[in-house]
């Protein structure tokens, strides 16, 4: 299992995220085939690794033209919302200066950011969980972020727990 995080500061990281987000849309992709739609001599050995319940990213970004682009490298992931059956399976960690950008107080300025959070999560494309020690960090309160982001007491555990349950952390 791989494990590292992701910083993104300049665009030689940012190319290396959209990257990582289309290797992650093609394994989920072919995680979610059912094998009745592919024949034998159709396939192809494919060399990318995918964890049995999903992958999670531990994001810090530094700019919200940053965390836009992550969304919506999420949102090409999903070529249609998924059932309440289907959970999502990518995970957003959010424990760095993006978190800020969720505020409710920042609502009018980030709008278009935190709509498209909203509905890559009441899609079940993904699950923004949020590091309350972070929130502290920066002064915010559990009561100045959208009700749609789960909220965890520390982030890096919550990435060691996800884990443990199977999605592989990038």
């Amino acid at each position: 299992m791989l494990v590292f995080k992701i910083n993104i500061g300049d665009s030689v990281r940012m190319r290396g995220l959209i990257y990582l987000f289309l290797v992650v849309g093609v394994a989920v992709s072919l995680y979610s085939l059912d094998s009745s739609d592919v024949r034998a001599e159709d396939t192809q050995p494919v060399s990318i690794q995918t964890a049995a319940d999903g992958v999670a990213f531990d994001i810090s970004v530094h700019t919200i033209d940053e965390l836009r682009d992550v969304l919506q490298h999420a949102e090409t992931l999903a070529q249609q919302p998924k059932s309440a059956s289907q959970p999502a399976n990518i995970a957003l960690m959010l424990h760095g200066p993006e978190i800020k950008y969720f505020s409710i107080g920042q609502y009018a300025q980030y709008k278009d950011v935190v709509d498209l959070a909203a509905k890559l999560d009441a899609y079940n494309v993904v699950e923004l969980k949020m590091c309350e020690t972070a929130m502290k960090d920066f002064g915010i309160e559990k009561n100045d972020i959208p009700s749609f982001i789960e909220f965890v007491p520390n982030g890096d555990a919550e990435l060691k727990q996800l884990s443990r349950r199977g999605y592989s952390i990038q």
